[in-house]
């Protein structure tokens, strides 16, 4: 408690240096015990804020890592697909080659002919179609053909329309699926995923199909579509 000192010249409070020096004085405690309880709350503060950047840190790199994993993860798997993929394609192909059969005259008769000529035939070489009708099996060995060009992108967004058979795809849906849940408000990325599947489209990889209004129009896999 400070006591002010009462002028002892008749004068006015404020003219009595000994009375301001004594109210400075005060003043000049009070602010120290304010500024204490101010640092003590900042040193508090301060402590809180760096264990929370620190939590932050920690969490952001524990993120990173797993987007790391993630796209390494989506790499080995469109690699994979890819390979199965092309691998069908060369199969495809093998079974829709021509195979070719040489007609070899018997011993016995090859004798004669030696005889009665100065030199054998050449044997005949007749080449055969071992798939008779095989229009469709050719579609389908053009179909995995195109498949086995596809782009990491394209191959990744095959393997996502397949893995859901009845599901109706738009571009936002498959959007959100190849690039993140972020994708689902970005129309740029609804168009890109569109466009993918056009081009799949075009492959006969899927099937496009329209609304019944005809406004609005999505993609199914072609064997949903056959099953139809």
């Amino acid at each position: 408690m400070v006591i002010a000192m009462q002028p002892t010249d008749g004068g006015t409070a404020s003219a009595n240096p000994s009375w301001v020096a004594a109210d400075m004085g005060a003043m000049i405690h009070q602010c120290d015990a304010e500024l204490a309880e101010h640092d003590t709350r900042l040193d508090r503060l301060t402590s809180g804020v760096a264990a929370l950047e620190a939590e932050m840190e920690t969490v952001h790199s524990k993120r990173r890592q797993v987007v790391a994993t993630r796209e390494q993860a989506l790499r080995v798997q469109e690699t994979l697909l890819a390979a199965a993929q092309a691998g069908a394609a060369l199969r495809s192909g093998q079974h829709g080659g021509r195979g070719k059969f040489k007609v070899v005259p018997d011993p016995d008769e090859r004798e004669g002919a030696d005889s009665s000529s100065d030199g054998a035939a050449d044997p005949t070489e007749t080449t055969i179609n071992p798939l008779a009708g095989g229009a469709g099996h050719t579609a389908e060995a053009s179909a995995a053909s195109d498949a086995s060009k596809l782009g990491p992108r394209g191959t990744r967004a095959l393997q996502i329309i397949n893995s859901e058979p009845d599901q109706r795809w738009t571009g936002k849906l498959l959007a959100v699926r190849l690039e993140g849940q972020e994708a689902e408000v970005d129309g740029k990325a609804h168009n890109r995923a569109r466009t993918l599947m056009d081009d799949l489209a075009k492959k006969q990889l899927v099937l496009k199909k329209y609304s019944d209004d005809g406004r609005r129009c999505y993609f199914v896999t072609a064997a949903a579509a056959e099953a139809a």
